[in-house]
């Protein structure tokens, strides 16, 4: 039998992190109505004003009803702006709004106190590389389910 200290089942420990990361940003999140599905899309849409709703289903790996789901929830809160292509009448390019840019300093911080929780034991000079590391892992898990969409 394995010590669950010493536990080497690598997907049972990223499922764990995984759902008690996203419990600590839906807490810190619900002030503003938002959970940790649609927090990302706000910070994506801040770096890339008008960015496309089809480049948002390609940064964030996820299924495009998801995606469209949570476009129209962040529509109706009133943090995002949704408007067709001028260039291209298929294509809906997405913005933040006043309200969407007010709260991008709080969604920042937030998610920086996640972060710096689940980090707390690990040294700071060993951050970037853990981080190095688990994108790896988490492009390859993409690679091996959807070949066309890994970056």
């Amino acid at each position: 039998m394995v010590n669950s200290s010493n536990d080497p089942d690598i997907l049972k420990w990223l499922s764990i992190a995984n759902r008690y990361t996203r419990i600590a940003l839906d807490r810190d999140l619900q002030p503003y109505r938002l959970n940790a599905s649609m927090y990302y899309d706000i910070l994506r849409i801040h770096e890339q004003p008008r960015l496309t709703q089809d480049k948002l289903i390609k940064l964030t790996y996820l299924n495009p009803s998801n995606v469209t789901r949570a476009v129209n929830q962040l529509v109706n809160l009133g943090y995002v702006r949704k408007r067709q292509s001028k260039t291209d009448k298929r294509v809906y390019e997405l913005s933040l709004t006043k309200r969407g840019e007010a709260i991008y300093p709080d969604i920042v911080a937030i998610r920086q106190h996640v972060a710096d929780q689940l980090l707390t034991d690990i040294p700071a000079d060993q951050h970037d590389e853990l981080v190095t590391q688990i994108r790896q892992l988490a492009l390859r898990a993409v690679a091996n389910e959807t070949p066309d969409q890994a970056e």
